[in-house]
């Protein structure tokens, strides 16, 4: 089977389309207009369909969606039946996103780090079959506008530059406060699990999971990306749900 999925995020909406656990294609909009996807489906011609959504109410662009589609599209939600464990007091408020992302990581390995560098920045601890929770952080580009909008005299600075351990002027002093805050807090998350975890491995992914990848390999990590994660658990919930 052919399994649209469609990931519609705080920033931008990725679609996919999956078979057996294989990403056939994608496309990332940056925009919420499901006429967008529309080349996809004619392409592929889905047997199915599935979204998950924690960037707003998306019931116009899933109506048109399914207009598109001509079929139903199911809602990932938190009475949908999963494949793995979930150790979370407050279920109700665990990121969509999170679950399916956690499900396509244990596809392809046993103990993982699941790091999504998006909007946000979610660490989640997943192993053996479980979700057993993470750490949510202000994501890259969050941060460096919350230094510039809250503050009056420090400029919006490009994450993309010279980043020290220790800035020698305000630009650089902003970026790595930042990028190497956030490295910070995926290195001493994976070495302090690792602790306790076998074989622990940690997969990036993300809009901002290729910038940070070389960093954590400089840093003795060696993070594997992968930017299907949450597709690919949305195709393995959208099967056991039809069954």
């Amino acid at each position: 089977m052919k399994i649209l999925t469609v990931d519609i995020g705080n920033t931008c909406i990725k679609g996919s389309i999956f078979e057996d656990s294989r990403v056939l294609d994608s496309c990332l909009l940056e925009e919420r207009d499901a006429e967008l996807l529309r080349p996809l489906i004619d392409k592929y011609e889905p047997d199915g369909a599935i979204y998950c959504c924690v960037g707003g109410n998306a019931e116009d662009f899933v109506g048109d969606l399914e207009r598109i589609c001509g079929r139903h599209v199911m809602c990932f939600s938190h009475l949908s039946r999963l494949p793995i464990r979930v150790n979370y007091k407050s279920f109700s408020t665990l990121g969509l996103d999170r679950i399916a992302a956690a499900v396509g990581a244990l596809s392809n390995c046993r103990n993982a780090l699941v790091v999504d560098a998006g909007t946000a920045v979610t660490l989640d601890l997943v192993t053996e079959g479980e979700f057993r929770g993470g750490n949510i952080s202000p994501g890259l580009r969050l941060r460096l506008r919350s230094l510039n909008h809250y503050t009056s005299r420090l400029p919006l600075v490009n994450p993309n530059g010279v980043t020290p351990r220790l800035g020698f002027d305000t630009e650089t002093a902003i970026r790595s406060g930042v990028v190497n805050g956030i490295v910070s807090e995926i290195v001493s998350t994976f070495r302090d699990a690792s602790e306790n975890v076998d074989a622990l491995e940690l997969l990036l992914t993300g809009g901002d999971a290729d910038f940070f990848a070389p960093l954590l390999e400089q840093e003795g990590l060696k993070p594997q990306t992968d930017h299907s994660l949450v597709g690919m658990g949305l195709e393995q919930i959208y099967l056991l749900n039809i069954r």
